[in-house]
Formats: structure tokens, sequence, C-alpha cells
């Protein structure tokens, strides 16, 4: 998203010329257990690309290592090929329609949830996380029982001050893990440990790149397994024999399978099955469970071997029986996936799978015998009437229980129930309504949809060599063929930005709304390219429609908040950046708003503390390094006002501030 700088315009005005309720049971309310819990999620990690799950062409020693010396699941299966929602299913123990994380973006993990995280952090551990992905940023809600929860994201880089990269490298996530893990006093520890690099874009760095020049998605696997051997290393050297490991996938990816390149579409063994590993005290060495097994059976099966009691209302059983080869009663895995409903505006479809058959309700429905049939490619499903009618009613008691009803009405969830009260007690829930979504399982089945599918992979695959021009030819083709998809026009949408074609991205994102296109993120659009055209208020009124779906919009609120300064609503604009820290409280823009708002109130002191805040939280943040140096000018600290002015001028894109930097110039010459 782009951020236009018209703060700073806003302090250079003022300033230039001046200067020319719950209890829960805590450690000290029981013996706290002496083991230590590291956890390792990976995204997009098919477990038959692994050495260990029986793949020759890679090299994955560290998780073969940690597979011998504890239990593999062989048959471990996701609840959803997504993300978040899948996260949800591992720490809550609990499936979708229960925890309430349906997609990616749109709904958040309640704070009245119980994850993991929360119930060792009730029982004395000391806990973090340190995630890979944007889309698992504290706001999700997956920071809930986290002492630390480390969602930093790197900068792109000069001119991009306000932005985050989506994701960061294993190198760098597993660097931070380390020294947090480095600094523990001996207090038993839960540490959650996300890794991206499967995820596409493949693109391996060094030796990985040219090593598996012929594979890129082995590539990344490959220097994720490297890095864990860091990660491993750091964990046995700091308490030898008192820690259980365990490494699982979110999700698998399709690689083409089904007409599907990525994920999130389809319910099929390709991104429905995981890699899932563990091993430690209480875990034997160089057990194989052959059985099927599920996400959501992970919070149990730790909880055990933690001696915890797991929550009520969760639908994962303990797999620790199966360690000595028992039978736990994971037969039936529930499956969806929203992702073709919400995003694509196609039909929602939804699953059974068990050790044999994988049945996917769809307008079209599917049937697949897994033992005679494992890639899934002849649908039974005529053949095998008194099985479907049972998938059929395993289905409508996840979905209804009691009701039997196989409709499902959906509501985003954009804002936990707290900061919605917060929220309305600063005014700023006018307008604002979730967006509801009924699924019938009606609508356009995904299946017909695989041409729409295969263009949208030809033009954002990373390692496909295409001009701009050829890649918005495929995404307009996309949208030719399927003009009710709502992702289809973002992606258009931005390749026209890229490529500095403005005009024809808004014409585009209002025909969006002129087909019934609407949600935040397409208001959020338009306003961005209102305010590059100067249209602040039309800009203002864009901001405002998106914060009322979704007021956890942190960039956007920004971008609104700033706006409301151009136009001298300063009490709107406090307003706006105070909401901003009530939903990340690390926030350097807001921090720079405020500091804004402060010099509208002529209160130079707390601009100058806002101010100073913003640039211990985010050095690069430049507009903040020249509002302080400007006020360090104004108390006559040369010094300090030098060293913020030096800052800037270090950091600041020529492009975007090129009114500003002979500006600041001028003013560090001065006090030289």
């Amino acid at each position: 998203m782009t951020r236009c700088n018209t703060g700073i315009v806003v302090l250079a005005a003022l300033l230039f010329g001046s200067c020319a309720s719950q209890t829960t049971q805590t450690g000290s309310d029981r013996s706290v257990h002496p083991l230590n819990l590291v956890v390792v999620t990976i995204d997009t990690l098919r477990p038959d690309h692994l050495g260990c799950y029986g793949y020759s062409r890679i090299e994955t020693p560290n998780l073969d290592s940690l597979a011998r010396r504890g239990v593999l699941f062989e048959t471990a299966v996701a609840q959803t090929p997504l993300t978040p929602p899948s996260h949800a299913s591992i720490f809550t123990g609990q499936y979708p329609t229960v925890h309430h994380v349906r997609n990616t973006g749109g709904f958040i993990l309640q704070s009245s949830a119980r994850p993991l995280a929360r119930i060792l952090q009730e029982n004395g551990w000391n806990t973090a996380a340190f995630v890979s992905s944007a889309v698992l940023k504290r706001v999700f809600g997956f920071s809930n029982g986290f002492d630390t929860y480390d969602d930093h994201m790197p900068k792109p880089g000069k001119g991009n001050e306000f932005r985050e990269d989506p994701e960061r490298a294993a190198g760098d996530t597993v660097a931070r893990a380390v020294d947090w893990l480095n600094n523990q006093s001996g207090k038993p520890y839960f540490l959650w440990v996300h890794l991206y690099d499967p995820h596409l874009p493949y693109n391996p760095p060094g030796a990985f790149k040219e090593k598996y020049k012929n594979a890129p998605y082995d590539g990344e696997i490959a220097y994720t397994d490297q890095q864990l051997g860091t990660l491993f290393g750091a964990v046995e050297k700091k308490a030898p024999g008192k820690t259980i490991i365990a490494v699982l996938s979110d999700h698998g990816e399709s690689l083409s399978d089904h007409g599907e390149y990525t994920h999130g579409v389809f319910l099929y063994d390709s991104t429905l099955r995981i890699a899932f590993m563990m091993a430690g005290p209480g875990v034997p060495v160089g057990v194989r469970v052959k059985q099927q097994v599920r996400s959501v059976d992970f919070l149990p099966t730790v909880l055990k071997l933690l001696d915890l009691k797991s929550p009520e209302n969760i639908q994962g059983i303990s797999l620790v029986p199966t360690f000595s080869g028992g039978i736990a009663p994971t037969e039936v895995s529930y499956e969806e996936t929203l992702y073709p409903k919400l995003s694509m505006g196609w039909s929602e479809l939804r699953g059974v799978r068990t050790n044999k058959w994988m049945y996917i309700r769809a307008p079209k429905p599917e049937l697949y015998d897994l033992v005679h049939d494992p890639r899934e490619e002849i649908n039974v499903i005529q053949q095998h009437p008194a099985e479907v009618q049972k998938f059929e009613a395993q289905l409508n008691n996840v979905i209804s229980p009691g009701r039997n009803s196989s409709s499902e009405k959906v509501e985003t969830n954009l804002v936990d129930q707290r900061m919605m009260d917060q929220l309305k007690s600063l005014g700023y829930l006018s307008g604002f309504a979730p967006r509801s979504y009924e699924l019938t399982g009606q609508g356009t089945d995904p299946k017909d949809r695989v041409d729409v599918l295969r263009l949208l992979y030809l033009a954002e695959e990373a390692q496909v060599n295409i001009s701009e021009a050829k890649r918005v030819q495929l995404l307009q083709q996309a949208l030719d063929e399927d003009p009710n998809s709502p992702s289809l026009y973002y992606q258009l949408g931005s390749e026209f930005e890229k490529t500095g074609r403005q005009e024809q991205a808004l014409k585009l994102y209002r025909v969006a709304l002129q087909r019934g296109v609407e949600n935040g993120r397409l208001h959020s659009r338009i306003a961005d390219l209102c305010l590059r055209k100067g249209n602040k208020d039309e800009a203002i009124a864009e901001y405002e429609k998106a914060a009322q779906f979704n007021p956890s919009d942190v960039e956007s609120q920004t971008n609104l908040g700033t706006a409301y300064l151009e136009k001298g609503r300063v009490a709107d604009a406090e307003r706006v950046f105070k909401w901003i820290l009530a939903t990340d409280e690390d926030s350097a823009a807001a921090d720079n708003g405020l500091g804004l708002v402060a010099i509208q109130k002529r209160d130079l002191t707390t601009a100058r503390d806002r101010f100073q805040k913003a640039v211990e939280l985010d050095p690069e943040l430049v507009e903040a390094h020249m509002n302080l140096g400007l006020l360090y000018e104004m108390a006559g600290d040369r010094e300090r006002a030098r060293a913020q002015f030096e800052a800037f001028l270090a950091k600041a894109s020529p492009v975007q501030y090129a009114g500003i930097i002979p500006k600041v110039k001028q003013e560090l010459t001065s006090l030289q």
C-alpha cells in the first residue's frame, strides 16, 4: 500500500517557518512441570517433499534426524489449506466452525479463545512467538497468551518506511528466536517459531538456488531445514533432555495437481496432508504412526505430555496412545475452505476425510477411494451412495450441531470484542457492520474455474519471466472469464498501479463497486489513489468507508488520520491515531501522528515525546526523524537536531521527499 507523506507537510508548514475479566490459574497456584516446549510450524510444506517421508530428491537432515529421534505421523491432515485458520486449529484443538477463523484475512482469533500459549502462560511458562508472515500479525489474535510476540517484518527500502514486506526469511526469524532462547533463566518456556519460506514465490537463497534450480520449492524447504539446524542446536544446548520439539506444517501445496498451483481452493491431499513429528521427553524413539491424525489433535497431545488438562469444547484427541501402538479415535476429519467463496466469489468446499475415503461437498460432489486411488483421480460418488449419506450427516453435525442443517451463516470478525468496546468508547463504530455470508454449497464449482487459476498462476508466478504488459493481459483475460471474482480486481489494479496507470486502476476499482464487489480493501485502494491526485475530501470519504468494513487496517487508518490533519480536523485525527495504538501499541506511525496532533495543539513537549517514541520503535521512519529534529532545533538542542536531520537525509527517498530534502539540508547547514 502506498503511504502518502502528507503529514510531513503539516509539520513543515508549522515549524520550518518558525525554525527558520476472567480469573485464571497461575504458576503460583500449581507446581509447574519442568519440561520446555518448542513448536515449529512450516508454511506450505508438503510432507512428500521431505526425506523422512520418503522423498529422495532433497536433503533435509535436521528434520530427518528429529523424526528418527521421536514419532512421525505418516498420515497427518490439516483442517483447512489456509494459514490463519489452520494455525487456529493447531493451537486451539478446534475445527474452524468453532474457533471462527475461516479465511486468510477478515477473521481474527477472539480473545475469549484458550489457545496453547494462554494455557501454558497461565500455568507458569514463559511464552514467546516469532512469526514470518504478515498473515499471522498480532492484530489477527494469535498473540493471545504470548509474553513476547515478534511479528516485525523487514522494510522494503527507501520511500516505503510506512510499509513492511509480507514475510521474512527463516534465517532472520530463527536468529531472533535463538536470541530470546539464550536469555531464558531456567523457567519452563514455550517457544513457537513460524517459518514461511516454502510459500510462493519460490526463491531459495544462495547455494540452495543453484542446487535446486530445477525445483525451487524444494530449495526453499532445504534452506528452511538448514535454519532449523541452528534452532535445534540452540535448544539442545540450552536445556539438554528437557525440551519437547514438535514440527508440523499448516498445509501443503498443490504444485499443479488438480489444476491448482498453490493452495486454498481445493480439498485434495496435495494441500491437506501435512508433516507432523515430535521428539523429546515422553516421546518414544523411532515410532511411525500410520493411522490418520489431524491438526486439531496437536493441542491435547502436547498438553497430555506436559501433564496438563485439555480445555473443554475441543474436537482434538490426544495421540499419546498411538505412541505405543494403540488407536486414537481420529478416523473422521472435517475439512473446509471458504477461500473460493469469500475471496473468489465461487462456492465454498467442505469435506470429510477418513483413512479410506475423501468426500468433498461441492456443487459437483466428489468421493475418492484413497486406498486404491491415492492421487484422487477417479470420482466414485455414484457407486457409493451409502457412504455419501453418512458423510453428509457428519458434515451437518459439524456445521450445525443439533440442527442437521447443511447451510451456515458466517460473519467476518475483523475486530476482537474487547477492542470493539474500545472502539465504541472512542466513538469509532458509526456505520460499522460485519460482512455476512450464507454458505449453502451452491454457486460456481471451483473445478470449473481451473482456467482462471492457470491464468493467475502464469501472471503472478515469480519464476516466469514475462513483461508487465503480458502480465496485465493475462489478468485481464482472467477477469473477462470471471468478472465477479473480487481478487482479480485487486490483482489487475495492482499491476496498473505498479506501472503508473493510476487512472486505469481507479476506473477498474469503481467498476468493481458497480458490480457489487465491495469491501474495505477496495475502498482503501480508491482512497490512496484519490490522495495521490490531491482529492483529500474524496480520499477521506473512502477511508471512512474502508474503516467501516475493517477498523483494524492500520495502514489505511494512518493515511486517514493524516488526511484529517491536512483538512484541519485535529480531533478526528487524534481519535484515529489513538485507535491505531489500541490495536497495535507498537505502531510508530501512530505515535508520529499523535506527535503531529500535539503540534497542532501547540503542545511541544508531548510532540517531542511522541516523535522520540516513534523513532525508537522504528528507526526507519524518516518522517519522525525530521519532526524530532525540528523540535530539537526549536529547543536549541543543536547536536540532537543535527543527528535527527542526518538520519532523515540518510534514509529518505529522493523521489518521495524531493520537496522536503532541500529544506532539511538548509536547516542542517545552519546548525554546523
